[in-house]
């Protein structure tokens, strides 16, 4: 005879057939090069490109070269600014990559309700890489767009929690635009447009607490979408239970279980890791803060 399985194993085994969920995280890109080691991670993105260059490699140093002399250690190359010649080392290579870094970006805000975030994004990495040897005229920009991006957030969120358009999707751009949008702040200050963190702090506080209630508003569409339902062989046999999970996938459950306990166990399963994760990236830049505005980004071709 088989061994008998306990009710915690019978659920463990049930949630291992699941995969996680539809990545919800923070972009890497915008993680790693708006991080306190954007220089070092700068550098090892201009280092892999040089090396898909091969034998191209000293002409595409010297064109890169041309765009980027003369550049001195400054606080506007850290954050957002590594992240702005990140896209312009992609865009000059002579062989594009598969996906660079602002087809990752654009990819993340492809739902339509997300287009307005991203037009905000574009525009303000568009005006870094263009003006990232321009202090005054970075601060401007940034100053302009960055009015307009969190206005789009607001409807975008608001679609999410009042007109009932949640999707994971969604999620995902909400998330990336709210990090990017904390970026640009950060930035600001970084470049004199802030006085102090202040409005920062206040920002990150604001989206935690938004990132709270779209996470229950997710949690709940993923429960509306699943369901539990019933068949039986014959009529004297006992029903046999299923849950159908958001995807419209049939589960069978085991005999005598609780269907709520199932659905708990798989939402967790799809989406805590991830769900911890967010939260703590929006945590770590809250208390890295004061470290963050004062970096100095810096990057030398050779």
């Amino acid at each position: 005879m088989g061994k008998i399985l306990s009710k915690e194993e019978e659920l463990e085994r049930f949630v291992k057939q699941f995969n996680e969920g539809p990545n919800m995280r923070v972009d890497q890109n915008i993680v790693k090069f708006c991080s306190l080691d954007s220089s070092e991670n700068l550098k090892q993105h201009y280092e892999g490109r040089k090396m898909e260059t091969g034998d191209h490699a000293a002409d595409w140093i010297k064109n890169l070269a041309e765009k980027m002399a003369a550049l001195m250690p400054a606080p506007e190359l850290a954050g957002l600014g590594a992240l702005a010649i990140a896209i312009l080392i992609d865009v000059v290579s002579k062989s594009p990559p598969e996906k660079s870094t602002e087809d990752a970006l654009r990819c993340v805000f492809a739902e339509e309700k997300a287009s307005e975030v991203w037009d905000q994004i574009d525009e303000c990495l568009k005006r870094c890489t263009v003006n990232f040897k321009n202090k005054v005229q970075l601060r401007t920009d940034i100053e302009r767009i960055e009015y307009k991006l969190s206005e789009a957030l607001t409807k975008l969120k608001n679609s999410m929690v009042r007109d009932g358009q949640m999707t994971s999707e969604a999620l995902k751009a909400w998330i990336n635009g709210a990090a990017f949008h904390i970026q640009m702040l950060i930035h600001l200050v970084r470049l004199g447009g802030i006085p102090d963190c202040d409005p920062v702090e206040r920002l990150i506080s604001t989206y935690k607490r938004d990132l709270d209630l779209l996470l229950k508003k997710h949690r709940e569409m993923v429960e509306k979408k699943c369901k539990e339902e019933c068949r039986f062989v014959h009529p004297q046999s006992p029903y046999i239970h299923y849950l159908v999970d958001e995807d419209s996938k049939w589960h069978r459950l085991p005999e005598n279980s609780r269907y709520k306990d199932y659905f708990e166990a798989y939402y967790s399963r799809r989406y805590s890791s991830q769900k911890r994760e967010i939260e703590c990236y929006f945590n770590e830049v809250g208390e890295n803060l004061q470290s963050l505005v004062r970096q100095s980004g810096s990057f030398n071709v050779q």
